[in-house]
């Protein structure tokens, strides 16, 4: 499947009606799953393939607590949530995730190879150019590239990675996030007025035709610290 069309997907699930994301003092909650959707698709997410993302993505609860699973085979399906904010007033986005298989011989760099173990993507409209939003991928990369690493999608030039994780940190282990949005779009585009329009999620592995399996949990964003 054409990566170039699933970044643009995300773009158009903003149309679509969603819960609002929960807001507690300095921080906006994306999202932190729920237990009572545990085996089901999660709350308040979207796909362009519905269906299909419905057969990857789910809630699973470790420990008493609800995470997102996703697990697949020679797929590449992202997920989105609407979600609007000012990056000036809420530029940190934490997370926390863990890769118990990656896509194996993946790098995001090239087209035969560009699958990811896990990923968020930070979506923002371009304008009038509903075709080419501008988007930050973090990436945990099953590749050796060092992490702070960053370099562009070959799908689409407005999606800018950076390798948070890679090919050395251990699997099934979790790992806690925190990046400076704002200060990663300013490097990649420039100064201006970001606003946040959608957080996406993928994990994929059409590319290699191999199998990935993943988790994400606690994706909140929070003002400046």
């Amino acid at each position: 499947m054409n990566k170039r069309l699933l970044v643009f997907g995300l773009i158009l699930i903003l149309g679509l009606a969603f819960d609002s994301p929960g807001i507690l003092a300095e921080q906006l909650i994306v999202d932190t799953f729920r237990i009572n959707d545990k085996g089901r698709f999660p709350e308040g997410w979207e796909s362009k393939h519905l269906n299909e993302a419905k057969t990857i993505y789910r809630v699973a609860v470790e420990n008493g607590n609800a995470v997102l699973c996703a697990h697949c085979e020679g797929k590449a399906i992202a997920i989105g949530k609407k979600i609007e904010f000012d990056l000036e007033k809420f530029p940190i986005l934490t997370w926390r995730w863990k890769v118990v298989k990656s896509p194996k011989g993946a790098d995001e760099r090239h087209k035969q190879t560009g699958d990811s173990a896990a990923a968020l993507y930070v979506v923002f409209p371009n304008g009038i150019k509903i075709w080419n939003p501008k988007a930050i991928k973090y990436v945990w990369s099953s590749s050796s590239m060092p992490q702070n690493t960053c370099t562009v999608s070959p799908y689409a030039r407005n999606t800018k990675i950076v390798i948070l994780e890679n090919n050395k940190t251990p699997k099934g282990v979790w790992i806690r996030e925190k990046v400076n949005v704002l200060k990663d779009y300013v490097k990649f585009f420039g100064k201006g007025n970001p606003k946040v329009k959608m957080i996406g999620i993928m994990s994929d592995s059409d590319n290699t035709d191999t199998e990935v399996h993943a988790f994400y949990d606690d994706i909140v964003v929070k003002g400046a610290e």
